[in-house]
């Protein structure tokens, strides 16, 4: 792709030559690079986005702002077809063959998250959906998707189609008022800076993931470029401070992702590499590029620089297929497969751009026999333009689909048969202990091996009479009602509580996330949330007086002890007991029974066990100890809970060997969790039988 600063003249501008700024073409080659090498070494973030957006607004500025000069009008729809017939190609080719292998080789569980991530990829709304979910505490554990860099792509898209807007409303003003275009532009670019720019400080110091991804706090970036484009590039710098210049910016360029990368993008950091790529601009804008900017025009990166929009594209969904085939040279990737990761990237990226130029190059060949054979083609390039519609279009109709799709998968899974009793069940994590499974990536964890009740009908947070309505399970004629209280962990207990009752008992969620049922000060650890679960769990009391179910069973994971939550005391266990007396009371006052479970033990391992491919690798993760303070918060609850009028049901032997002080994340070849702290359907599956015995049956059941 040409990249030209052109330079309009008017009577208040320095008139200069259309140019080719190969270093233009080498910072997008080095840009490219920065993000390919920081994914694969490092895992954050390396600058190079900033970049891309730098010279997004750059060269849009440039275009449309010369091109108001030149005409007094902007071809609008011919700038957005010009820019989705060259990016499009490339961007389709790619969701293509992503979907293909994620069709071919990931598991059906995975398909509904996998066509939403396609889908909002081919349209633009990739960085919105990481937001989303990086903010939301049910996709807290989401894991990265094979094209999860389209964030960056959908905010460029998204700017591009804003900036076009805004440039228009500049040139009418400035039509309006008869004011020099260019002077109305660069003010009105000034004031988008600042103004974005503050609201990206303000976005970091308050939520700084999402902000990380939002649109309107990127577009000071794209703002910074367009300003550099009208104003900064024009004014003429001496060769030697042009070296310098140059120089300082390339070295600002090539160390902002040695930056800590705990201090929140994109604040104060960015103007890091953002201030790398100005100073690179302003070298170059005003003679023979010189110094740092020499080196851009380096042969080799100005190649790449070529098709480093490919190499973007291609080199995150190669580590990530790496990753997959390959999981034990994954953490970390080695010098030597990095940078073989690095020259397969480069190779398919130059490889496809080649084709798609050489597919534009097409004609008839009859042509070249017969004379008046029509020497025109229908464009390949605009042909192939419409692959994203396409995946887009394709994608959507998955969406639609993908809930009946989850629900067939976790239906087809093959489960271990419950456990009889208490005891045999003791006896297989002991087993477990002694004779770890290794996963061997064979095993399901993270959305894949949630319960339908979490994944597919929303009762991870039941907080309306639509929710209640849409969270009941069982017969509706059924006489008798069981409810489950608490926080996410109440779901997860949903499967297994479901087998044991059948079909003649109903089954009520009226779990709130993040909210254990309790008033104590525990709740004072996670920000803002004492009000909402306090009024969440009196909402609870109201609706069990008028309901009146059989048995309530509360039971919340909060395993607030250890590492992180020691300005909560050492009574931590019975704190949280005391805060639920008075709703345990006030349910027993009404004459309903009340059961206490613990929850699940948590883990801290997952991810690794589920990677081990080894006996002793799996005996080395698939274990997490039990330590003395954990069972001091378990026997604090139970004794608080049993003095309210609950019935107690222990259940640390349920998940652990207490003997042995040792919690296995895989029991009789089962994951026990979905993630760290949930409970995976399959095990609550395996525990029916158990949760009959021990918590039903001694109340009519």
């Amino acid at each position: 792709m040409s990249v030209r600063a052109e330079r309009p003249t008017s009577a208040s501008a320095r008139p200069a030559p259309n140019r080719y700024r190969t270093d233009i073409q080498g910072l997008r080659a080095i840009a490219s690079l920065l993000v390919a090498s920081f994914h694969i070494w490092f895992g954050t973030v390396s600058g190079g986005v900033d970049l891309f957006f730098v010279l997004g607004g750059f060269l849009l500025a440039t275009t449309l702002v010369g091109e108001l000069e030149r005409r007094g009008s902007i071809r609008a729809w011919q700038y957005v077809k010009r820019t989705a017939t060259r990016l499009f190609p490339m961007a389709g080719l790619v969701l293509i063959v992503v979907a293909v292998v994620l069709l071919l080789t990931a598991p059906a569980l995975s398909f509904q998250r996998n066509v939403t991530d396609l889908f909002a990829a081919a349209t633009y709304w990739e960085n919105w959906r990481l937001a989303g979910d990086a903010t939301d505490y049910i996709a807290a554990g989401h894991d990265k998707s094979a094209v999860q860099h389209f964030w960056a792509m959908s905010v460029q898209g998204q700017a591009t189609l804003i900036l076009l807007g805004f440039v228009l409303v500049l040139g009418a003003v400035a039509k309006l008022a008869k004011w020099p275009v260019r002077r109305v532009a660069v003010a009105g670019f000034a004031l988008l800076t600042a103004a974005s720019l503050a609201y990206a400080l303000n976005g970091v110091a308050v939520d700084p993931v999402p902000t990380y991804y939002s649109t309107w706090a990127r577009l000071w970036e794209f703002g910074i470029g367009a300003v550099a484009a009208l104003v900064i590039t024009r004014i003429h710098v001496p060769k030697m401070l042009r070296a310098i210049l140059g120089s300082l910016g390339l070295a600002l360029v090539l160390s902002a992702g040695l930056l800590p990368s705990s201090w929140p993008y994109p604040g104060l950091i960015a103007l890091y590499p953002v201030g790398g790529a100005l100073l690179v601009l302003i070298a170059g804008a005003s003679g023979e590029p010189a110094g740092g900017n020499r080196l851009l025009t380096w042969r080799p990166l100005v190649w790449l620089g070529g098709f480093s929009y490919g190499l973007y594209l291609w080199s995150w969904p190669i580590l990530k297929l790496f990753v997959e085939v390959f999981p034990d040279r994954a953490e970390p990737v080695s010098f030597f497969d990095g940078l073989l990761l690095l020259a397969v990237s480069i190779a398919i990226a130059w490889a496809t751009s080649r084709g798609l130029k050489l597919l534009g190059r097409i004609r008839n060949p009859l042509a070249q026999i017969d004379a008046t054979a029509p020497k025109w083609k229908p464009n390949p390039r605009l042909i192939t333009s419409i692959t994203v519609p396409l995946v887009a279009l394709v994608a959507f109709v998955g969406v639609q689909i993908a809930p009946q799709v989850h629900e067939d998968a976790i239906e087809a899974i093959e489960l271990a048969p419950a456990v009889d009793n208490p005891d045999e069940l003791s006896a297989v994590i002991a087993d477990a202990i002694a004779d770890p499974t290794v996963p061997d990536g064979r095993l399901l964890t993270g959305a894949e091996a949630r319960s339908e009740e979490w994944e597919l009908d929303d009762c991870v947070s039941v907080a309306s009479d639509e929710a209640v309505d849409r969270c009941v399970y069982g017969s509706p004629d059924a006489e008798r009602e069981v409810w489950i209280v608490g926080d996410s962990q109440a779901v997860t207990w949903a499967p297994g509580f479901r087998e044991a009752l059948g079909e003649d008992t109903k089954l009520q969620l009226m779990g709130l996330s993040m909210c254990p049922f309790t008033s104590g000060a525990g709740l004072d650890s996670i920000d803002h949330y004492r009000e909402t679960c306090e009024g969440h769990n009196s909402w609870v009391v109201e609706q069990a007086t008028e309901r009146l179910p059989d048995v309530v069973v509360v039971t919340y994971g909060a395993w607030w002890v250890g590492d992180g939550y020691e300005e909560l005391g050492d009574d931590v266990g019975a704190d949280l007991g005391r805060g639920s007396s008075d709703y345990v009371r006030a349910l027993t006052d009404l004459g309903i029974e009340v059961v206490w479970l613990d929850s699940v033990p948590p883990t801290q391992a997952l991810d690794e066990c589920m990677e081990a491919s080894t006996v002793s690798e799996a005996a080395r993760a698939c274990e997490t100890p039990f330590g003395e303070e954990r069972q001091q918060r378990v026997d604090e609850l139970a004794t608080e809970m049993g003095e309210s009028g609950a019935d107690v049901v222990p259940t640390t032997a349920w998940f652990c060997d207490i003997d042995l002080a040792s919690c296995p994340s895989v029991v009789a070849g089962t994951p026990v969790h979905s993630d760290p702290t949930h409970i995976g359907r399959q095990y609550s599956l395996y525990l029916s039988k158990v949760i009959a015995d021990r918590v039903l049956a001694p109340h009519g059941f």
